[in-house]
């Protein structure tokens, strides 16, 4: 029987140069060892107490549901109400926010003013995990917006989903009659804070 030659080469092997005996479990132990000092490096670095892991995870500044358009009896004054949670350092707040106030005459919106101020109040309830409190806040308002903040509540503890509740009475501008007040009635929003 005769073997018939082949048409291509056969491919070269990749040529190594020997290594000496003991240099390649030197390289190793020094590729190893690096390894091992850049994973002790983490352990070396002292763990966050849970303190500061809550601190760092607290949240700031305001959060809010939307705000609300809200007309009085008759239709003769106008606002727009919001509540907010503020978290900070002077402590953990709701805020209630006031803007647009306004009252029709003579064919014409107009805006809230020195002359003719807003009166309004808000209160209701913050809850979250089983924790409760309450809040109530007033406001005389010469011009188109403005808010007032409670006192320091409890209940505002950090990240989470809060349920609040928020009553918002407004009397003015110009038609002090309280047959032309707002009167929201109970409202219930969620307000979700960031971790």
């Amino acid at each position: 029987m005769r073997l018939s030659r082949r048409t291509k080469p056969a491919p070269t092997p990749p040529v190594t140069t020997p290594t000496p005996a003991g240099q390649r479990s030197r390289r190793m132990a020094a590729g190893l060892g690096a390894t091992l000092l850049a994973l002790s490096g983490t352990a070396l670095v002292t763990p966050a107490t849970a303190a500061q892991q809550r601190a760092a995870a607290a949240p700031t500044g305001d959060y809010c549901a939307n705000a609300e358009q809200l007309y009085g009896g008759g239709q003769y004054t106008y606002g727009r109400a919001q509540v907010c949670l503020r978290f900070g350092s002077g402590g953990n707040q709701v805020v209630v926010k006031s803007s647009e106030a306004q009252y029709y005459w003579g064919n014409a919106w107009y805006y809230a003013s020195s002359d003719y101020p807003v009166n309004w109040n808000a209160s209701g309830t913050v809850s979250k995990s089983g924790q409760s409190g309450s809040y109530s806040v007033r406001l005389q308002q010469p011009g188109r917006s403005g808010s007032a903040a409670s006192n320091p509540l409890a209940a505002l503890n950090g990240c989470g989903s809060y349920s609040v509740t928020m009553t918002f009475h407004q009397n003015g501008p110009y038609w002090t009659d309280s047959s032309n007040d707002i009167d929201s009635g109970q409202r219930s929003y969620q307000i979700s804070v960031p971790c």
